[in-house]
């Protein structure tokens, strides 16, 4: 066997490693997905499963005899506009709180670890990851499907870190111990510049200049 096809195997291995479990998931809510969004809150879903987190179920409030499982909740996709998880560590140290958003072409993803109370954004313009008209199908490995190429597009892995506070919204620690996680917005902005009026010419108000 040459060098190139020993790579290439090599290649082919270490993909199928990086994707395991996906396909596992998509087949158990392959019928459930609808919607370019459902399939990137299924992928965000994977990344946070692989990261030693199990899903606890959907909405805000726990539920009683809640048990931690790899795959998502019946219920985990009735709101097309707004997702809610709930997570917890393999550890129990942690619990994280997700929800998506649909805003016109993308979604703003709001992540909250109740273990530091601190809050994470990422927004991903859906089109950038997700074949619409493929909507339906899934390949394994890294080429084509249902999910365009999120390891070689350079998906949005690093969006959440739980302490790095929202860019432009909330420093590092600002969510204060107890307090009620609801959706920021607009979320995701950074700096811009100064706003026009912030730096108005001179004798800009002089009616007769």
């Amino acid at each position: 066997m040459g060098i190139g096809r020993r790579w290439d195997e090599t290649g082919r291995r270490l993909a199928a490693k990086a994707m395991a479990g996906m396909e596992v998931l998509y087949n158990s809510v392959a019928s459930s997905i609808t919607s370019p969004q459902d399939a990137i809150v299924c992928f965000i879903h994977w990344e946070i499963v692989k990261s030693g987190y199990k899903c606890l179920g959907s909405g805000d409030k726990p539920l009683k005899r809640e048990k931690k499982s790899e795959l998502l909740p019946a219920s985990w996709n009735l709101n097309k506009e707004l997702y809610t998880l709930r997570y917890r560590s393999n550890d129990d140290k942690s619990n994280l709180l997700i929800k998506a958003i649909k805003v016109d072409s993308g979604l703003i993803f709001n992540l909250m670890d109740s273990a530091t109370d601190k809050v994470t954004d990422l927004t991903v313009n859906v089109g950038d990851y997700v074949n619409e008209a493929n909507l339906q199908s899934f390949e394994s490995g890294t080429s084509g499907g249902m999910i365009v190429d999120p390891l070689r597009a350079g998906f949005p892995r690093s969006g959440f870190d739980p302490s790095s506070g929202i860019p432009g919204v909330l420093p590092p620690g600002a969510v204060p111990p107890g307090a009620r996680f609801d959706p920021f917005g607009p979320v995701g902005r950074h700096g811009t510049g100064p706003d026009p009026d912030h730096l108005p010419p001179p004798d800009y108000d002089d009616m007769f200049m």
